[in-house]
């Protein structure tokens, strides 16, 4: 009898975990996206699940077919709510420690962002370090977009935007702890980036395909929304931002382009001169990646500079129409203070923006436009 229950206590210490889930019987949540009808005073929660099991087995090689893309909607009149009518028909567990971005509709901003913001701040599974976003189109779509082959949706700039910033350096991602600290302060900017969908530059054989992009931002302070700007109004942003690593320049002479400039390490100084008054210095390096027309190198970078010095003068102007700081100067005045209560300028006269850029490399070719017709 005692050699019986010996064996017993075995067999069970080598039987495993008795609650285990297999991957492919968990459901996992990669991005959530919050919307709101001020009309039926509900919100809509937008779910995007991938399969896993499908990625796991694709490591390593080239996926036959590309992973599907499932997303979820439902409707609530807070967002646990609508999260627990959505797990109504969810067939199996949803598990959401693995969401990695956050998306909120401008009516969201406009009406309820405490208050979705109070939901993912208490939520246990999800983390403070996944990517937030706002956006001007359907949630839903945004969720559908695609990466590039058959490649999983994890890789497009809703889950990795630091790869498409580091090579093009104009809105910087922000993490959602990021936010938090930011809007924290009182009558201090923050922005979050905006997700936008490009219909025109990509295809797939004959078939034209929605790209994820950074269309702009949105500006906020003390958590009220001021406004949005599209990226073409904020190409002074970069400038302002110590974690831009490159971005370009294209140099014009008379209504037509004179060379491209790739900017990089910049050195950024921004100083109050008067009550309401800030100059800002800003030095980098460039190389030059195209020439289209004669011209000497001091000449070019006299040119770049003012293009860089108009770029920050046109954000600063487009913020004071919001009522924002879209450059992020009291981020700079207050860089170095490390005790004390932090002063917000704000509003505040942009007077002088001075700008120094050395080229350092014309690329493969010396200073010289390429002469093809010989």
């Amino acid at each position: 009898m005692k050699r019986s229950i010996i064996l017993f206590i075995i067999v069970s210490m080598l039987s495993g975990c008795w609650n285990i889930k297999e991957i492919q019987d968990i459901r996992y949540v990669t991005a959530i996206g919050i919307d709101f009808n001020k009309k039926k005073n509900t919100f809509s929660v937008f779910t995007q699940i991938l399969d896993f099991s499908n990625i796991a087995k694709q490591e390593g090689s080239t996926p036959e077919i590309s992973p599907p893309i499932w997303v979820g909607k439902s409707e609530g009149k807070t967002v646990q709510d609508a999260i627990d009518t959505l797990a109504e028909d969810a067939q199996q567990r949803l598990f959401w420690g693995h969401i990695s971005a956050i998306v909120l509709s401008e009516n969201v901003l406009k009406y309820r962002l405490k208050q979705s913001l109070d939901f993912v701040s208490r939520y246990r599974e999800i983390r403070y370090n996944i990517w937030l976003f706002s956006t001007r189109e359907n949630v839903e779509a945004i969720f559908l977009a695609k990466s590039f082959f058959k490649l999983p949706a994890l890789t497009n700039i809703l889950h990795e935007p630091n790869e498409l910033y580091r090579q093009r350096s104009y809105i910087r991602p922000l993490r959602f702890f990021e936010y938090v600290a930011e809007a924290s302060t009182p009558n201090e900017t923050a922005y979050i980036p905006s997700l936008g969908l490009s219909k025109g530059h990509w295809q797939s054989d004959e078939e034209k395909k929605s790209m994820l992009k950074i269309a702009g931002a949105h500006f906020l302070m003390n958590h009220r929304l001021k406004g949005w700007l599209p990226l073409e109004d904020l190409l002074g942003m970069r400038w302002l931002e110590k974690e831009m690593e490159k971005s370009q320049v294209t140099v014009m002479e008379n209504g037509e382009p004179l060379a491209s400039i790739m900017v990089e390490g910049l050195r950024i100084s921004v100083k109050k001169k008067s009550k309401e008054g800030v100059a800002i210095h800003v030095r980098g390096r460039g190389i030059m990646t195209e020439k289209v027309a004669r011209a000497s190198l001091s000449a070019i970078e006299k040119k770049t500079e003012k293009v860089i010095a108009s770029e920050i003068m046109d954000a600063y102007r487009q913020g004071q129409q919001i009522h924002a700081d879209v450059l992020g100067v009291n981020r700079w005045l207050d860089r170095w203070k490390l005790v004390g209560k932090k002063t917000v300028l704000f509003p505040y006269q942009l007077t002088d923006v001075n700008v120094d850029i050395h080229i350092i490399s014309t690329g493969k070719q010396k200073n010289e436009k390429i002469n093809l017709s010989q």
